[in-house]
Protein backbone atom coordinates (compact mmCIF):
# COMPACT_ATOMS: atom_id res chain seq x y z
CA UNK A 1 0.00 0.00 0.00
CA UNK A 2 1.63 3.31 -1.01
CA UNK A 3 1.50 6.81 -1.43
CA UNK A 4 -0.82 9.05 1.12
CA UNK A 5 -2.72 6.17 2.78
CA UNK A 6 0.87 4.28 3.32
CA UNK A 7 2.31 7.72 4.95
CA UNK A 8 -1.03 6.95 7.70
CA UNK A 9 0.27 3.55 8.22
CA UNK A 10 3.94 4.41 8.58
CA UNK A 11 3.16 7.23 11.04
CA UNK A 12 0.12 5.99 13.24
CA UNK A 13 2.79 2.74 14.42
CA UNK A 14 -11.20 11.58 3.94
CA UNK A 15 -14.52 10.74 4.72
CA UNK A 16 -16.39 13.81 6.21
CA UNK A 17 -16.12 13.97 10.20
CA UNK A 18 -18.63 14.07 11.74
CA UNK A 19 -20.26 17.26 13.31
CA UNK A 20 -18.45 17.87 17.10
CA UNK A 21 -21.10 19.33 19.87
CA UNK A 22 -19.11 21.51 22.25
CA UNK A 23 -17.56 18.64 24.48
CA UNK A 24 -17.32 18.57 28.28
CA UNK A 25 -14.49 16.62 29.93
CA UNK A 26 -15.11 12.76 30.24
CA UNK A 27 -15.57 12.23 34.48
CA UNK A 28 -13.24 10.05 35.69
CA UNK A 29 -16.09 8.67 38.01
CA UNK A 30 -15.57 5.80 40.81
CA UNK A 31 -17.03 2.13 40.57
CA UNK A 32 -16.15 -1.72 38.51
CA UNK A 33 -14.41 -1.40 35.16
CA UNK A 34 -15.76 -1.25 32.12
CA UNK A 35 -18.92 0.75 33.24
CA UNK A 36 -17.71 4.06 30.69
CA UNK A 37 -16.89 3.88 27.39
CA UNK A 38 -13.31 4.53 27.63
CA UNK A 39 -13.20 1.72 30.06
CA UNK A 40 -15.38 -0.46 27.90
CA UNK A 41 -13.36 0.52 24.75
CA UNK A 42 -10.17 -0.27 26.31
CA UNK A 43 -11.21 -4.03 27.44
CA UNK A 44 -12.22 -5.02 24.19
CA UNK A 45 -9.11 -3.62 22.61
CA UNK A 46 -7.40 -5.70 25.36
CA UNK A 47 -9.51 -8.63 24.58
CA UNK A 48 -9.17 -9.35 20.67
CA UNK A 49 -7.39 -12.05 19.62
CA UNK A 50 -3.98 -11.45 18.17
CA UNK A 51 -3.23 -11.33 14.42
CA UNK A 52 -3.03 -14.66 12.79
CA UNK A 53 -2.00 -15.50 9.14
CA UNK A 54 -4.75 -14.06 6.74
CA UNK A 55 -5.51 -13.58 2.75
CA UNK A 56 -7.41 -10.33 1.98
CA UNK A 57 -7.94 -8.23 -0.92
CA UNK A 58 -8.08 -4.25 -1.49
CA UNK A 59 -8.67 -1.75 -4.25
CA UNK A 60 -7.15 1.46 -3.85
CA UNK A 61 -7.99 4.61 -5.59
CA UNK A 62 -5.62 7.52 -5.62
CA UNK A 63 -7.00 10.72 -7.78
CA UNK A 64 -4.47 14.07 -8.19
CA UNK A 65 -5.31 17.13 -10.02
CA UNK A 66 -4.63 15.08 -13.68
CA UNK A 67 -5.61 11.93 -12.87
CA UNK A 68 -7.21 8.73 -11.18
CA UNK A 69 -5.55 5.38 -10.74
CA UNK A 70 -7.64 2.54 -9.34
CA UNK A 71 -5.37 -0.53 -8.55
CA UNK A 72 -6.58 -4.08 -6.94
CA UNK A 73 -4.03 -6.11 -4.62
CA UNK A 74 -4.32 -9.27 -2.94
CA UNK A 75 -1.75 -9.79 0.25
CA UNK A 76 -1.03 -12.97 1.90
CA UNK A 77 0.54 -11.55 5.45
CA UNK A 78 1.73 -14.25 8.22
CA UNK A 79 1.59 -13.89 11.82
CA UNK A 80 5.34 -12.74 12.02
CA UNK A 81 4.85 -9.71 9.91
CA UNK A 82 6.02 -11.34 6.59
CA UNK A 83 4.06 -9.98 3.75
CA UNK A 84 3.26 -10.39 -0.02
CA UNK A 85 1.66 -7.77 -1.59
CA UNK A 86 0.38 -8.59 -5.71
CA UNK A 87 -1.06 -5.81 -7.23
CA UNK A 88 -3.64 -8.02 -9.94
CA UNK A 89 -5.25 -5.27 -11.25
CA UNK A 90 -4.15 -1.45 -12.62
CA UNK A 91 -8.01 0.43 -14.02
CA UNK A 92 -9.53 -2.95 -14.52
CA UNK A 93 -7.15 -4.16 -16.39
CA UNK A 94 -5.85 -7.71 -15.01
CA UNK A 95 -2.30 -7.44 -14.92
CA UNK A 96 -0.16 -10.72 -16.22
CA UNK A 97 1.69 -11.66 -14.21
CA UNK A 98 1.03 -10.00 -11.36
CA UNK A 99 3.99 -7.33 -10.00
CA UNK A 100 5.18 -8.53 -6.20
CA UNK A 101 6.29 -6.74 -3.43
CA UNK A 102 7.69 -8.09 -0.62
CA UNK A 103 7.94 -6.86 2.87
CA UNK A 104 8.30 -7.88 6.93
CA UNK A 105 5.96 -5.52 9.29
CA UNK A 106 5.57 -7.03 13.12
CA UNK A 107 2.87 -5.09 13.36
CA UNK A 108 0.16 -4.22 10.85
CA UNK A 109 -0.73 -0.79 10.70
CA UNK A 110 -4.27 -1.39 9.76
CA UNK A 111 -4.86 -3.59 12.86
CA UNK A 112 -7.41 -1.59 15.02
CA UNK A 113 -4.98 -1.41 18.23
CA UNK A 114 -2.58 0.64 15.86
CA UNK A 115 -5.13 3.17 16.34
CA UNK A 116 -5.74 3.04 20.42
CA UNK A 117 -5.60 6.04 22.00
CA UNK A 118 -4.35 6.79 25.69
CA UNK A 119 -5.30 9.72 28.34
CA UNK A 120 -1.53 9.89 28.52
CA UNK A 121 -1.54 11.35 24.47
CA UNK A 122 -4.87 12.74 24.45
CA UNK A 123 -7.78 15.01 25.79
CA UNK A 124 -10.46 12.85 25.58
CA UNK A 125 -14.15 14.32 25.49
CA UNK A 126 -17.23 12.88 24.57
CA UNK A 127 -19.67 13.55 22.09
CA UNK A 128 -22.59 11.53 22.28
CA UNK A 129 -24.58 9.13 20.27
CA UNK A 130 -23.72 9.24 16.06
CA UNK A 131 -24.31 7.49 13.34
CA UNK A 132 -21.55 4.87 11.71
CA UNK A 133 -22.65 3.64 8.72
CA UNK A 134 -26.48 3.11 9.96
CA UNK A 135 -24.92 1.79 13.13
CA UNK A 136 -25.14 3.16 16.76
CA UNK A 137 -21.96 4.89 17.52
CA UNK A 138 -20.66 6.33 21.04
CA UNK A 139 -18.40 9.81 20.22
CA UNK A 140 -15.47 10.49 21.45
CA UNK A 141 -13.38 13.67 20.84
CA UNK A 142 -9.50 13.21 20.73
CA UNK A 143 -7.30 16.42 21.46
CA UNK A 144 -3.28 15.31 21.21
CA UNK A 145 -1.46 17.23 23.89
CA UNK A 146 1.90 15.25 22.77
CA UNK A 147 4.06 16.08 19.46
CA UNK A 148 3.47 13.89 16.58
CA UNK A 149 2.86 13.25 12.74
CA UNK A 150 -0.18 11.25 13.29
CA UNK A 151 -3.05 12.30 16.10
CA UNK A 152 -6.69 10.46 16.19
CA UNK A 153 -9.05 13.03 16.20
CA UNK A 154 -12.44 11.29 17.03
CA UNK A 155 -13.39 7.51 18.20
CA UNK A 156 -16.92 6.70 17.08
CA UNK A 157 -17.45 3.07 19.37
CA UNK A 158 -19.51 0.45 18.59
CA UNK A 159 -22.25 0.31 21.26
CA UNK A 160 -22.44 -3.33 21.40
CA UNK A 161 -18.86 -4.44 21.09
CA UNK A 162 -17.32 -1.05 22.58
CA UNK A 163 -14.85 -1.60 19.55
CA UNK A 164 -14.56 1.78 17.26
CA UNK A 165 -16.33 1.53 13.78
CA UNK A 166 -14.60 4.54 13.01
CA UNK A 167 -11.44 6.82 13.85
CA UNK A 168 -10.88 9.94 12.60
CA UNK A 169 -7.36 11.42 12.27
CA UNK A 170 -4.76 14.13 10.79
CA UNK A 171 -1.73 13.74 9.43
CA UNK A 172 1.45 15.72 8.26
CA UNK A 173 4.62 14.50 6.48
CA UNK A 174 6.44 14.49 3.19
CA UNK A 175 5.36 18.51 2.59
CA UNK A 176 2.00 17.07 3.06
CA UNK A 177 -1.06 17.70 5.63
CA UNK A 178 -4.13 16.13 5.73
CA UNK A 179 -7.08 14.46 7.39
CA UNK A 180 -8.66 10.88 7.08
CA UNK A 181 -10.66 8.33 8.94
CA UNK A 182 -10.53 4.60 8.64
CA UNK A 183 -13.51 2.16 9.30
CA UNK A 184 -13.79 -0.75 11.17
CA UNK A 185 -16.07 -3.94 11.76
CA UNK A 186 -16.37 -7.32 12.88
CA UNK A 187 -15.21 -10.41 10.71
CA UNK A 188 -12.90 -13.44 11.13
CA UNK A 189 -14.06 -13.54 15.02
CA UNK A 190 -11.92 -10.10 15.15
CA UNK A 191 -12.37 -6.39 14.65
CA UNK A 192 -10.92 -5.62 10.91
CA UNK A 193 -10.59 -2.79 8.96
CA UNK A 194 -12.70 -2.08 5.65
CA UNK A 195 -11.66 1.37 4.30
CA UNK A 196 -9.64 4.15 4.84
CA UNK A 197 -9.51 7.78 3.06
CA UNK A 198 -7.16 10.09 2.85
CA UNK A 199 -7.49 14.20 1.54
CA UNK A 200 -3.91 15.59 1.83
CA UNK A 201 -2.36 19.31 0.69
CA UNK A 202 0.66 19.49 -0.64
CA UNK A 203 2.37 22.77 0.50
CA UNK A 204 0.07 25.93 1.61
CA UNK A 205 -2.64 26.12 -1.47
CA UNK A 206 -0.83 23.74 -3.20
CA UNK A 207 -2.32 20.80 -5.24
CA UNK A 208 -4.12 18.50 -2.76
CA UNK A 209 -4.46 14.46 -3.57
CA UNK A 210 -7.18 12.07 -2.32
CA UNK A 211 -6.38 8.29 -1.49
CA UNK A 212 -8.71 5.72 -0.79
CA UNK A 213 -8.65 1.92 0.27
CA UNK A 214 -11.24 -1.03 0.42
CA UNK A 215 -10.60 -3.62 2.19
CA UNK A 216 -12.39 -7.29 1.31
CA UNK A 217 -12.38 -11.06 0.94
CA UNK A 218 -10.18 -11.75 4.49
CA UNK A 219 -9.78 -15.27 5.23
CA UNK A 220 -7.61 -16.80 7.44
CA UNK A 221 -5.56 -20.65 6.43
CA UNK A 222 -4.50 -22.59 9.25
CA UNK A 223 -0.80 -21.87 8.21
CA UNK A 224 0.44 -19.96 4.76
CA UNK A 225 3.54 -22.01 2.72
CA UNK A 226 6.97 -20.68 3.37
CA UNK A 227 7.63 -19.74 -0.26
CA UNK A 228 4.95 -17.14 -0.89
CA UNK A 229 6.93 -14.82 0.74
CA UNK A 230 10.37 -14.86 -1.42
CA UNK A 231 12.67 -13.06 0.30
CA UNK A 232 10.85 -12.49 3.38
CA UNK A 233 10.30 -15.54 4.41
Amino acid sequence: MVALVSLVASVATASAQPTLSTPTPIPLGTGSVATRPLDRYRAALAALPPLKDMVFQYSESRTGPTRTLVELHRVYRRVDGAERNETIAVNGEIVVPAIVHYSTRPDWPYDVRAFAVSSDDYDLLPIGPKLVNGKRAYGISAVRTTTGDFSVTGIFLDETSWLPLRETFAVTGSGCTGTGSIDFARGGGTWLPTSTQVSCTVGTGGATFKESIAFSSFTFPPSLPSDIFGSAQ
